[in-house]
């Protein structure tokens, strides 16, 4: 079948396409009932497999090519800030990992200690990896020497472990992977400039990238990475009302620095502990992609990181669909990332395969656009809109192409070399080739941007629907008994002691990020303690 057998009577030529579809719409996931559909998602996306031990995964190709093709996005803006990548130890020394005991103590009940090698106990246990703080700090205090060396920028993509109580596939596992950034800077400036220069990248990687409406701002106390002088998050609310970090970047001062004992000798010939900074982002990436963009067929990558970018679909198998097929694949494969769909014997089959994972266009070749020298071209954000490429010549190429053809005989009559023929072969079909080519990247450029841009929008109208400001705690307990799910904007004191006992007054719900663009009014009390406001925050349930 082309889809799911529920769904409707489906035609049997592609060329006539009239399935009608129900809503679409990112709240449909909303819904209890479909809970399930997001690890469904995920599999017949071919994005992951379960591992086998309990919150571990296996990365299909499919799916380690996404992350491959977010990875690539984010080293092209870090190298333009001027970082290279490392990779160092995963095995951490306990001892070492407890000199920076605030920042062990938030890690300690997620940690995987080795004990034993083989039968033999060690004397000092080691750490499987949850972050990396400590192994880049001691690396820098060996390396580190002079203020010339400044800025250290540095960032390693590596796995991490974490042993969660519970988990869901790329929101909360027991290993995953992610990029971590550790910078050291000669000045507080540059590391706090440094510091909001990632979360520019991150906020725009998270919108123009992965097409998300997001909400930027700047951790409360309580919410702050453990060590860090001050935190800023990405978050994303997704479909089922809950708020993930996309990304942070954190600010540590020089905090790690005198723990660890990094020190470099200043322009004044004066020992000097540098200031820090900290940022990273992880595979959630592509559990929010396919909580936020897809349909009751599947996924809907964005097109810039799809693994994907154009399925072929062939219909027939004759000697001239092929020729044809493989002179537009060859015209495509150089810029964009492009497949045949054929493992399935039916066409139907082979869509569908397309449409779950989720590729962003679909290009239809058959005996209609053979024998018309055109294609057929699908959005997979709107499936039921074809897009017809004619590719053949018009009156004005034709006259070119007779140019062309005229000046290579005249070549060939003055050097009767048995090259020449060749050569005007070549010289013809190279602009042919070109003329094909501008038509077919114009329309694919335009769509590409058309199809980006419609995801974003989606997903923003979400957001901006699913924001509801509060003034008062009864008004806050009134919006979650009636259902309300999403992120409340609420006045906050910004005192640590009130945000400690919010899970007592709203179990679940957490700050998520200081408003800071949402003002808070001088009349305005804290929701929870009634004391002064002093600013607006986001209060929602997190992954």
């Amino acid at each position: 079948m082309f889809r799911e057998k529920n769904n409707p009577q489906l035609p049997n030529q592609l060329h006539q396409p009239k399935i009608k579809k129900t809503s679409s719409k990112i709240s449909d996931f909303m819904d209890k009932e479909k809970v399930d559909k997001y690890n469904r998602l995920l599999i017949e996306g071919n994005l992951f497999f379960y591992g086998a031990t309990k919150g571990s995964f296996i990365f299909p190709p499919h799916g380690y090519a996404l992350w491959k093709n977010i990875q690539n996005t984010l080293d092209k803006k870090f190298a333009a800030r001027g970082v290279q990548n490392v990779l160092l130890p995963t095995l951490i020394p306990l001892d070492l990992l407890e000199k920076e005991k605030e920042h062990v103590t938030g890690f300690s009940p997620e940690c995987f200690y080795v004990e034993k090698i083989g039968n033999k106990k060690l004397e000092t246990p080691l750490v499987l990896r949850p972050t990396s703080e400590v192994m880049f700090y001691d690396w820098y205090r060996q390396i580190l020497h002079s203020y010339r060396q400044l800025p250290l920028l540095y960032n390693q993509w590596c796995s991490v472990f974490r042993a969660e109580k519970n988990t869901t596939p790329f929101f909360r596992n027991t290993e995953f992977l992610w990029q971590e950034g550790h910078t050291l800077h000669a000045s507080i400036q540059e590391a706090r400039q440094f510091t909001l220069n990632v979360l520019s990248d991150y906020q725009d990687y998270a919108e123009n990238i992965l097409c998300l409406g997001i909400i930027v701002g700047q951790k409360t106390a309580g919410e702050k990475f453990a060590g860090a002088l001050e935190t800023y998050t990405v978050e994303c609310l997704l479909p089922d009302g809950q708020c993930l970090q996309l990304a942070t970047s954190h600010y540590f001062g020089d905090n790690f620095c005198r723990l660890m004992e990094v020190k470099f000798q200043n322009k004044d010939n004066q020992m000097q502990h540098p200031f820090s900074t900290s940022w990273g982002t992880s595979t959630r990436a592509i559990g929010a992609l396919v909580k936020a963009h897809a349909d009751q067929w599947g996924l809907i990558l964005p097109f810039e990181i799809a693994p994907v970018q154009i399925a072929f679909i062939l219909i027939g198998e004759s000697p001239e669909l092929i020729n044809y097929y493989q002179e537009i694949y060859g015209l495509l494969s150089r810029h964009y990332r492009c497949q045949l769909y054929n493992k399935n014997k039916q066409v139907n089959a082979n869509v569908l395969q397309a449409d779950q994972e989720g590729c962003p266009f679909k290009m239809i070749i058959g005996k209609q656009e053979l024998e018309h020298q055109e294609i057929t071209l699908i959005r997979r954000d709107d499936v039921e809109r074809k897009i017809t490429i004619k590719l053949e010549e018009n009156e004005l190429e034709k006259k070119y192409i007779t140019a062309a053809e005229k000046y290579c005989k005249e070549l060939s009559e003055i050097s009767r070399e048995n090259k020449k023929e060749f050569e005007k072969v070549k010289i013809v079909n190279s602009f042919r080739q070109g003329q094909r080519t501008g038509k077919i990247f114009g329309i694919i450029s335009r769509e590409a941007q058309e199809l980006q841009k419609n995801l974003y929008q989606k997903s923003v109208e979400f957001r901006n629907k699913h924001i509801f400001s509060v003034a008062n705690f009864t008004e806050l307990e009134k919006k979650i008994k009636d259902g309300s799910k999403g992120l409340f904007l609420v006045p906050f004191c910004n005192n640590l002691d009130c945000e400690l006992k919010i899970k007592e007054k709203a179990p679940s719900y957490s700050i998520r990020c200081i408003a800071g663009e949402k003002k808070v009014d001088t009349s305005h009390k804290c929701l929870f303690c009634q004391s002064a406001a002093q600013n607006r925050v986001y209060l929602g349930r997190s992954y």
